[in-house]
């Protein structure tokens, strides 16, 4: 039989001085180093908006404490217990986190692209009985853990146990759900191209639900669409002598990849499209509509969007660094300001944009 595991307490201040040094080594400050807080008990413990990279957290008791915003990308947080945290808008990128017990607590948000997340559990015996020490509204709906809206890309969840979980407008592309225990789960709206889900147990009528890998019919339309992208840049190249506008309203422009990258797509109209993944990185898309359009983890970094229109988009996750957001400057001497109105940034909105 296994030993137990004997976890180690330090105070508070302990802890914190610990993480202070690490940040300062991630600054490369004099006097700093790594985290090194393994099977260490620090439940309730807040580190909002604190610097983890890399850290070793393997084992640590971090029940009910306070994650938003913090950076643990590259971190390992192996059997750690995470039940009842706040880790909305975290960053656990590529990080390991095998075997975690995650039960109540809300990821919503958070960037777990490439992270382990095999065996993790909503429970673990050795920890004893979990209460939900958070105030909820009557009302409220509860779920197991929280994952909606989270990029959880290239990321593995084999084995995972997660029952009842909501993954609701999670992204879950080329990840590795084999063999997890879905049962349950909500599922409305999730991403799942290139999603491995074999032997997972998965309600069918929650998978009608997802996003799935692009269809025939939309593969098949995708010379169609180039047709109309070679058209515009025509049209941008000649003032409107040749070609036309390319208007994409209602299109699944997955199937076209990176190929709107870097393109002359003034004025282009794509309404209601599905552009999720999708990379417009470099374009020209002053005045451009992408009014109600699904741009989840869309690349728009370094585009030209001055003028352009994003009423009511899906843009969590969505890339727009060294875009240009200015008001775009109109030839009788009025201004068009990008408009975002309704738009579903998620916690934390654009970011690195030029002008916003």
């Amino acid at each position: 039989m296994p030993a137990a595991r004997v976890q180690l307490r330090y105070s508070p201040a302990e802890i914190l001085r610990a993480v202070e040094a690490h940040e300062a080594m991630l600054d490369g400050a004099a006097g700093g180093s790594r985290a090194l807080l393994r099977n260490i008990t620090a439940a309730g413990l807040d580190l909002e908006g604190r610097r983890l990279v890399e850290a070793d957290l393997a084992g640590i008791d971090l029940e009910a404490g306070r994650l938003a915003r913090a950076d643990f990308t590259r971190a390992t947080l192996d059997l750690a217990n995470l039940r009842g945290v706040d880790a909305r808008d975290a960053l656990f990128t590529k990080a390991s986190l095998r075997g975690v017990s995650v039960r109540a607590a809300n990821f919503a948000g958070s960037r777990l692209d490439g992270a382990d997340l095999g065996r993790a559990v909503l429970s673990s015996p050795s920890q004893g009985s979990f209460r939900l020490t958070s105030k909820r509204q009557p009302g409220d709906v509860v779920f197991e853990v929280d994952f909606s809206g989270c990029s959880i890309q290239h990321a593995s969840l084999a084995g995972a146990r997660l029952r009842g979980a909501n993954f609701s407008d999670a992204l879950l592309s080329g990840s590795d759900l084999s063999g997890a225990d879905l049962s349950g789960a909500v599922l409305d709206n999730a991403v799942l191209t290139g999603t491995v889900v074999t032997g997972a147990q998965l309600d069918q009528a929650a998978l009608a639900r997802c996003l799935l890998d692009p269809d025939a019919g939309a593969i098949s339309r995708a010379p169609v669409l180039a047709g109309r992208v070679a058209a515009a840049e025509r049209w941008v190249d000649t003032a409107g002598a040749e070609g036309a506008p390319c208007v994409l309203d209602g299109e699944d422009l997955r199937p076209l990849g990176k190929a709107l990258s870097g393109r002359k797509l003034a004025a282009m109209s794509a309404v209601r499209s599905c552009a999720v993944g999708v990379s417009f990185a470099g374009a020209q898309l002053q005045c451009a509509h992408f009014d109600d359009a699904d741009l989840r983890c869309a690349d728009f970094t370094g585009a030209d969007l001055r003028g352009a229109s994003f009423r009511g988009a899906k843009l969590r996750h969505a890339l727009f660094d060294n875009a240009d957001l200015r008001p775009l400057a109109l030839t009788n001497g009025a201004e068009r300001k990008v408009d975002m109105t309704g738009a579903d940034l998620g916690i934390g909105g654009v970011l690195g944009a030029r002008g916003s």
